[in-house]
């Protein structure tokens, strides 16, 4: 199956181990990012789940996409608690539940994942484009996965896209005041300083865009 068709269930796999390993290499930046308005542990814990996720993804046999983003979803909501695993591991439910009964996913299919994904962080997280929070990122992700469906472009191409619209989105938090959840009260240490759950958002989509470009040129 070509990159064209889509991503297969041992592509996400690849992806996810992928995400892991980002997610390591950059804990410390995330953790440095939270201390500015919580407990500075946000790298670490992010780096737990993904760790727990890289070794239950490992274990599947004859994967499909929709277990691959299950066995996410629960490392962070069982791995990582507080708002911030709950949130995650809604992302990743939602992304799994969307990938049911697909055998490989094309970019119309991620389109409506990353859709579904995002307006149940918005629904259980009560956040809006603006507060600081890791909807900055996947907000305009989700817009330009649509945008890449509509232009019938490939997944390869499609999860490029993403990942330039969700880092855009999360550097524009640098330049906002929370306005929601712990740190709307350290807003000036808050200030000039990205969001960590929109930068993790974006390592998370840049990390699924290099190893499915990978992918590709194997």
């Amino acid at each position: 199956m070509s990159a064209r068709d889509g991503l297969d269930g041992e592509d996400w796999q690849r992806l996810v181990l992928a995400t892991a390993d980002a997610i390591d290499e950059q804990a410390a930046e995330l953790s440095r990012l939270d201390a500015a308005g919580g407990d500075g542990d946000h790298g670490v814990n992010v780096a737990t789940a993904m760790g727990h996720a890289r070794r239950e993804t490992t274990d599947l046999d004859d994967p499909t996409p929709a277990a691959v983003l299950s066995v996410t979803a629960r490392a962070f909501l069982d791995e990582m608690g507080g708002a911030a695993g709950a949130l995650f591991g809604s992302f990743f439910r939602a992304v799994g539940r969307s990938f049911n009964g697909h055998t490989a996913i094309d970019a119309a299919q991620l389109a409506d994942a990353l859709e579904a994904g995002t307006e149940t962080v918005i629904s259980r997280g009560k956040a809006e484009p603006g507060d600081k929070t890791m909807v900055d990122a996947l907000v305009p992700a989700a817009a330009a996965g649509r945008a890449a469906a509509e232009a019938d472009s490939s997944i390869v191409d499609a999860l490029g896209r993403i990942a330039t619209a969700a880092r855009e989105g999360a550097s524009s938090t640098s330049t906002m005041t929370p306005s929601i959840g712990r740190a709307r009260y350290s807003e000036d240490r808050s200030l000039g300083v990205q969001d960590p759950g929109a930068t993790t958002v974006a390592l998370i989509l840049e990390a699924w865009a290099a190893a499915s470009d990978d992918r590709s040129k194997s």
